[in-house]
C-alpha cells in the first residue's frame, strides 16, 4: 500500500490527476477488505461495496464535511457530505464506465422546495457545496439546486492521507500485503554507473 500511495502522490505532483484519482479510488477497496473482513454477503462472499463505504466513512469522510453556515464551522446538515456511498459510486462509474455519473441522495427535507441534486468532479478547483434557488413563477414551487463539487486532487490526497493514517494506526493488528516490484531499470543502472 505504501508503494501505491507513493506512486499516486508522484502522479499528483506531475499533474496527472485523472490516473492518480482512478488509482486512489482503489485504496478503500484494498483497505476495506483487510479491515472489515466480516462484512460479507448472505452467500459468504465479501461485501465489497459495504467494506469500501465503511472504510471511506471511517477514515476519509471528515475531509468532506460541508457547513451550511460559516458560523457553524465543522457542523453539517445530515447527508450533506461527500461520503463513502458517493465515493463508491464515483469509483464504480469512473473505473467501469469512464465517467462520473454519481447520483446524490436527497439529504434536505424542506417541504417548501423541490430539489435538484448534482455531483461535479473538478480539476484544479476546490471542494464545495453550492445551493441556489431562484424565485419561482407565480403558483409554482421553488426548486433548490444543490451541487456537491469535489476536486480530484483533493480527493486523491485525502484517500492517500487516510491510507497512511490507517496503516500507521492499524499496522500492528492488520497484516497488510507488501507489494514488491523488481525495477529492472534501477537494477541495470547499477552496472552503468561504473
Amino acid at each position: 500500500m505504501k508503494l501505491l500511495v507513493e506512486s499516486i502522490r508522484n502522479a499528483v505532483e506531475k499533474d496527472c490527476l485523472i490516473p492518480a484519482l482512478m488509482s486512489s479510488l482503489t485504496i478503500p477497496d484494498a483497505m476495506g477488505q483487510l479491515l472489515y473482513p466480516n462484512l460479507v454477503l448472505h452467500n459468504g462472499k465479501r461485501a465489497a461495496g459495504r467494506q469500501y463505504v465503511k472504510w471511506f466513512d471511517d477514515w476519509a469522510a471528515n475531509d468532506f464535511l460541508f457547513s451550511g453556515d460559516p458560523s457553524n464551522e465543522g457542523e453539517t446538515i445530515p447527508g450533506q457530505v461527500f461520503n463513502g456511498k458517493m465515493c463508491w459510486k464515483l469509483r464504480c462509474s469512473l473505473l467501469h464506465s469512464g465517467d462520473y455519473d454519481v447520483s446524490v441522495d436527497a439529504p434536505e427535507k424542506d417541504e417548501s422546495f423541490d430539489y435538484d441534486y448534482k455531483f461535479e468532479l473538478v480539476l484544479h478547483g476546490c471542494n464545495a457545496l453550492c445551493s441556489s434557488w431562484p424565485s419561482p413563477k407565480s403558483g409554482m414551487r421553488a426548486t433548490k439546486s444543490v451541487t456537491f463539487r469535489v476536486d480530484a486532487a483533493s480527493l486523491t490526497s485525502s484517500l492517500c492521507n487516510a491510507a497512511e493514517a490507517c496503516l500507521k494506526e492499524t499496522g500492528e493488528t492488520v497484516s497488510y500485503p507488501n507489494l514488491e516490484l523488481f525495477d529492472v531499470a534501477a537494477w541495470a543502472d547499477r552496472f552503468n554507473t561504473r
